[in-house]
């Protein structure tokens, strides 16, 4: 007969291995949860921060280009402070192609068939400031001056300026346009003067009743009524805090009082603090959640004599 061998039992995992794993095994996915959750945070606040380091390329895309063209000697600044600007700036160009009576002034269509004389981002309104160059009754250059003229309507027109040099054959049918002005053009305003349409803007911090947030704001006059504020870029800090400092330097570099000597200003000083939405979890030392950055730079006024 064959022998019989007994079968030897299979070993099974005691409690105390059965624990050790478990927490072996628990102590690995706290590790990965933890790296995970981290780059999650990371990347969420780096997300967040290029959000804020935009918004501070937007202002700095439309507050100098605004800024750097008003003219203080001309009068354009009409206050300004630490937190807010406000002046005349220009949206649009074009130039007298005819003239009828003391104060009607016309100008070429804005899509001309071989070359732009017309080009404004909005249609003017009554109110807008219209500047005329006058090159007075010298020859020279010397009393030559931008003459500031207030629009009292613009409407369409076919009748003028219906050939060369300003149009051709195919702009025949293109609605000019007609602007009747309150006060009397000067003579020397002559055909073919260059035209600069410019309306009161305001730059200051808004907070957002919705939000609670400081906001970046251009307020924009038309028709003799400060419309409803405009949001550009944000948040910032308060204004408290140093979200928006603007500091003014006469041509010598010598600093201006807020509000004194306006038309000495010949640069102006810009500082934004822009503070984002808080994250969940802190990206900096010292427990700060809300990604921030900066911006400092200098406009230099074009326009100033």
């Amino acid at each position: 007969m064959p022998r019989l061998t007994a079968r030897r039992a299979r070993r099974g995992l005691t409690m105390v291995e059965l624990l050790v794993t478990m927490v072996v095994l628990a102590v690995i996915g706290t590790l990965v949860a933890t790296t995970m959750l981290g780059q999650q945070r990371f990347f969420q606040n780096t997300y967040e921060m290029v959000g804020v380091r935009r918004e501070l390329r937007t202002a700095m895309s439309m507050v100098p280009a605004d800024v750097r063209g008003f003219s203080s000697i001309g009068g354009d600044v009409s206050a300004f402070s630490e937190s807010s600007l406000r002046f005349r700036a220009t949206f649009g160009a074009s130039i007298v192609c005819a003239r009828s009576g003391a104060s009607t002034l016309f100008l070429p269509p804005l899509d001309l068939r071989n070359h732009t004389l017309t080009s404004w981002t909005e249609q003017p309104q009554p109110g807008d400031t219209l500047f005329a160059f006058d090159e007075g009754a010298l020859r020279g250059a010397e009393d030559d001056r931008w003459v500031p003229l207030t629009v009292s309507s613009i409407t369409p027109d076919l009748t003028q300026c219906l050939g060369a040099p300003f149009t051709s054959a195919a702009d025949l049918l293109k609605p000019r346009w007609r602007v009747v002005v309150a006060e009397a053009v000067p003579a020397t305003v002559l055909i073919g003067a260059g035209l600069r349409f410019a309306h009161q803007v305001q730059y200051a911090l808004e907070k957002s009743p919705a939000t609670e947030r400081w906001y970046l704001a251009q307020t924009v006059r038309r028709s003799g009524a400060w419309e409803n504020p405009v949001i550009v870029s944000g948040p910032y800090e308060v204004p408290a805090n140093g979200g928006m400092r603007l500091t003014y330097f006469d041509s010598l570099g010598v600093q201006l009082n807020p509000g004194v000597g306006a038309n000495r200003i010949a640069r102006v000083d810009l500082f934004m603090q822009a503070a984002g939405v808080p994250g969940s979890s802190p990206l900096y030392k010292g427990g700060d959640a809300t990604p921030r950055d900066s911006l400092a730079f200098r406009i230099a006024i074009r326009n100033r004599q």
